[in-house]
């Protein structure tokens, strides 16, 4: 039985899904497009279920397209837009739609902190700046604006890691992933609580 590996990409319009064999030939591409949502000017989301939905579609229309077996995919690689925040609540059903890394809603509040020289005393540690995009930003943002929300926060995932528990429902993140998020300390190698503290998140 031949072996593929499955790789997701899922960007800022369409989610795609390729099937390839042990020496990387190509055994079948599928794309979908995907919907952002914009309530808001300068607004920019995602419905989490609806992601979901067209993943698994992707992924059933490139193994029936292919004539390949799902026992036949001995691993999974994901891509994906970076950043942006996806939230489970404490019983991890999707808390709200997603927020892609586009969004600006937080254009002050990074104003804020540049004012305040956090980006100073961060960059030394995350080797990150700040942005509208950034999970930390985004956090902030609805700690001020939609507290309730906020304090049903039970689990923080960016779409890479959505993807990947949506699959396995495994939570987790990559070093390659989370170290974008302003929430990793790089020299530590580990979460940093002086980080939040400094954001007030």
């Amino acid at each position: 039985m031949t072996q593929y590996w499955l790789g997701l990409d899922c960007g800022g319009s369409w989610l795609k899904a390729g099937l390839y064999d042990r020496e990387g030939r190509e055994a079948g591409v599928q794309r979908l497009p995907l919907c952002a949502l914009s309530p808001q000017p300068g607004w920019a989301e995602r419905d989490m279920a609806e992601l979901w939905q067209c993943c698994m579609a992707v992924i059933r229309a490139l193994l029936t397209h292919s004539g390949v077996s799902g026992e036949q995919i001995v691993g999974i690689g994901i891509s994906a837009q970076g950043k942006g925040l996806f939230l489970l609540d404490k019983n991890d059903k999707p808390l709200g739609n997603a927020i892609l890394s586009s969004d600006r809603r937080a254009m002050e509040i990074v104003r804020r902190w540049q004012e305040d020289g956090i980006p100073e005393k961060l960059y030394p540690l995350t080797r990150q700046t700040l942005w509208t995009g950034h999970p930390v930003s985004l956090l902030r943002w609805l700690k001020e604006h939609e507290p309730e929300r906020y304090a049903q926060i039970g689990c923080v995932m960016m779409t890479h890691d959505y993807l990947r528990w949506c699959l396995t429902g495994v939570k987790g993140c990559e070093e390659s992933n989370i170290s974008e998020s302003n929430l990793y300390n790089m020299s530590l190698g580990e979460y940093d609580p002086c980080l939040t503290d400094w954001l007030g998140i």
